[in-house]
C-alpha cells in the first residue's frame, strides 16, 4: 500500500477517533495508534507528484509567454490555461493534505483537553433554533444582521451546577452607497463575520442582577454601586433590587470580583435563574494552541497531558463562588 494511502487511512481513524473518544483511556489508545504508526513511517505525505506537476504548470505557463515558440494564438491561450491549471492544482492539494494533518491534530488534541476539562462537545442541536431560543432570553444574541447561529458548543457542569460552553457567529453587513460619473448609483456590501464566547448556566435562586448587560431583556431597571472605584469601573450592575444586589455584592464579593472575575464580559439572568456569561474567546477549547501531530514525540507527550484551559477553570470557580455566596 503507498505512503499517501496509508496516510489518508491513519488520519481517517484518528478524526473518529476524536469524535468518538469519550474519556482519558480512549486517548490513551488513540495515542498508541500514533506512536504505532510513527514507528513505520512520519506524518507527512508524498508531494513528489504534485512537486512535479507544478514545476511543470510553471514551466508551460511561462513557455506560453516566449514570442520564440511556434503557437497559434489558440494554441498560446490553451498552454497557459493548462500550465495555470495545473500549477494551482498541484499546489491546492499540497495545502489540503498539510491542512488534513493539521486539523486531524487539532481536533484530537482539542478532544484531549476537553475531557480532562470534564466537557464534551455536543453535535445533537440546530445552531439556528438554538440561537432564536438564547435571543428570547438575552440581549447577548441580538445582534448581526445575518447568519447568527450556535456553531459549537461543550456540555458540562460544577458540582449540581449544569452549564454549555457556546460559540455564537453573527454577520455585520455594512452597505455604501456610490454614484458613477454618468449618475448610476450603485450599493455595496460589504459582509463581517464575528464571534462571542460564553456560558449558560442553570443556577438555583440567583435572578435578580446583571453585569455589563445593556437593555436587558429581563427587567433589571434599578442602578446598584460599590464603595469601589475599582469595581464600578470594571462593572455596571443592574438589578431588580438594590437590598438584594448589597446583600450579594458584600465587600469580601466585590473583592473576589475585582481580582479573580475581572475576565467577565457580562452577565445576565433571566427569572428562573438561568444566566449567560459573555467571555473571553481563551474560554472555548478550539481557540487553545494545539502541538504539530508532525511533531509526533512533543505531540504524543502533550497529548496524554493537555494543557488546562485555565480561562474555563477560572470560570468554573466563579460558578462554584456564586453558588456559596448567593
Amino acid at each position: 500500500m503507498s505512503k499517501n494511502k496509508n496516510m489518508k487511512l491513519q488520519l481517517a481513524e484518528l478524526r473518529a477517533r476524536a469524535v468518538l473518544a469519550k474519556s482519558e483511556a480512549d486517548i490513551h489508545k488513540a495515542a498508541d495508534v500514533i506512536s504505532a504508526f510513527r514507528s513505520q513511517s512520519d506524518y507527512s505525505f508524498n508531494h513528489t507528484w504534485s512537486y512535479v506537476g507544478s514545476i511543470l504548470g510553471c514551466v508551460m505557463f511561462m513557455l506560453a509567454w516566449w514570442g520564440q515558440m511556434d503557437f497559434n494564438p489558440s494554441e498560446r491561450l490553451w498552454v497557459k490555461a493548462g500550465g495555470a491549471v495545473l500549477a494551482i492544482g498541484s499546489l491546492v492539494v499540497i495545502y489540503l493534505r498539510y491542512k488534513d494533518v493539521k486539523t486531524t491534530g487539532d481536533d484530537l488534541y482539542i478532544r484531549a483537553a476537553a475531557i480532562q476539562a470534564g466537557i464534551e462537545r455536543d453535535y445533537d442541536f440546530n445552531g439556528k433554533a438554538y440561537w432564536q431560543q438564547l435571543r428570547s432570553l438575552f440581549s447577548m444574541f441580538d445582534c448581526g444582521d445575518e447568519g447568527q447561529c450556535i456553531t459549537k458548543r461543550y456540555l458540562g457542569g460544577v458540582d449540581n451546577t449544569p452549564f454549555t460552553l457556546f460559540e455564537f457567529k453573527y454577520v455585520k453587513v455594512r452597505r455604501s452607497h456610490t454614484t458613477d460619473s454618468n449618475g448610476n448609483s450603485r450599493t455595496q456590501k460589504t459582509r463581517t463575520t464575528h464571534y462571542k464566547y460564553g456560558m449558560i448556566v442553570q443556577f438555583d435562586n440567583f435572578n435578580y442582577l446583571s453585569l455589563n448587560t445593556r437593555n436587558s431583556a429581563n427587567g433589571f431597571n434599578q442602578k446598584w454601586d460599590s464603595s469601589s472605584h475599582r469595581f464600578n469601573k470594571l462593572f455596571k450592575v443592574r438589578c431588580s433590587s438594590e437590598v438584594l444586589a448589597a446583600k450579594f455584592f458584600e465587600p469580601k464579593v466585590v473583592l473576589k470580583f475585582e481580582d479573580d472575575f475581572s475576565f467577565v464580559k457580562a452577565l445576565d439572568l433571566t427569572s428562573q435563574s438561568v444566566a449567560c456569561i459573555e467571555l473571553p474567546k481563551e474560554v472555548f477549547p478550539t481557540q487553545m494552541p494545539t502541538p504539530s501531530l508532525k511533531n509526533t514525540s512533543e505531540y504524543l507527550d502533550m497529548l496524554r497531558s493537555p494543557a488546562q484551559i485555565l480561562l474555563l477553570e477560572r470560570t468554573k470557580e466563579l460558578i462554584r463562588f456564586i453558588n456559596e455566596e448567593k
